[in-house]
């Protein structure tokens, strides 16, 4: 019996020892485990770091043709592009302090005819091939859609004019702003073969013709050169609306024009859209008003003033 105690003795103490071996293993391969992980996020997170800067700094420079591109494909301006578009007003709005910095630094409108602000485009005065512009992303509170661009020199009088709206208890909503030759061009076919089946009395070259009235031919459409916008609605009885009366009194003030307006027709050569907006800088805009021009008429009056 003594001998049977000592055994179980031996084997209990064996056991422990074991258990004791088996415990310290555990804790050694713990801290192994811990300190592998740690050094690997660390590794981790430098690489995400960096890749962060990297997006960032784009953004901060402004938005990239290609950006431009992707986010005009969205966008709906005229009679044909339809409601299809979901009204995410997500973070998108969140332009770096730089890069407002930079748009500060080189927003002022110039006088000169050839001015960035002032630049003429339509039929007879097309975008030259290949043309682009820097564009940023209007607040997202004020635009239908994520990631809508605008002329990055001139989006903070955008946005700052539809913020003086809403303190007046007023939705200026943007439906339409820069577009990409693709995206025009894809507009203008559109129109092009509505005009087709609507009116088949009509020859090829009428058809184009009126098309153009409508959706204007790629190239010449100022929604490319990127100080076009477009609000709430692409019908003309948005004329009748409370957001179109506070539009023609104070849009002005914050360097936007009425582009086609029923009584320049002829000379625009595009169909009154009381919805379409241009920017021209606050001088121009009310001088503007006040002769009552089109900016075609505009542009003669600074030449014949300017000789």
């Amino acid at each position: 019996m003594a001998v049977l105690d000592r055994a179980t003795r031996r084997l209990i103490e064996t056991l422990k020892y074991k258990v004791r071996m088996l415990t310290a293993l555990t804790v050694v391969l713990a801290v192994a485990l811990t300190v592998m992980t740690v050094l690997y996020i660390t590794k981790d997170g430098e690489a995400y770091s960096a890749e962060v800067s990297s997006v960032t700094n784009i953004g901060s420079n402004g938005t990239t043709t290609a950006e431009s591109d992707q986010s005009s494909l969205d966008e709906t301006s005229s009679k044909e592009e339809g409601k299809a578009s979901s009204e995410n007003k997500a973070s998108s709005d969140k332009v770096s302090s730089d890069s407002s910095s930079v748009v500060d630094a080189v927003a002022t409108p110039g006088d000169d005819i050839n001015s960035w602000n002032l630049k003429l485009v339509n039929s007879k005065n097309p975008l030259p091939n290949g043309f682009t512009v820097k564009t940023e992303k209007i607040k997202a509170s004020y635009a239908r859609d994520v990631g809508m661009l605008y002329d990055a020199r001139a989006v903070s009088y955008l946005n700052a004019m539809c913020a003086a709206a809403e303190k007046d208890g007023i939705n200026l909503l943007v439906i339409s702003s820069h577009r990409t030759n693709a995206r025009q061009t894809t507009l203008y076919n559109n129109q092009v073969n509505k005009q087709r089946a609507n009116h088949p009395e009509l020859s090829e070259s009428e058809i184009k013709k009126k098309a153009a009235t409508i959706s204007a031919y790629p190239g010449t459409s100022e929604h490319e050169l990127g100080l076009a916008v477009d609000f709430n609605s692409v019908e003309e009885s948005f004329e009748n609306t409370k957001e179109y009366q506070w539009l023609k009194t104070h849009a002005a003030d914050y360097g936007f024009i009425l582009r086609y307006t029923k009584q320049k027709q002829s000379i625009t050569g595009v169909i009154y859209e009381p919805w379409h907006y241009r920017y021209v800088g606050e001088k121009h805009a009310k001088k503007i008003n006040q002769l009552g021009y089109c900016l075609e008429e505009y542009i003669e009056y600074l030449k014949n003033n300017n000789k």
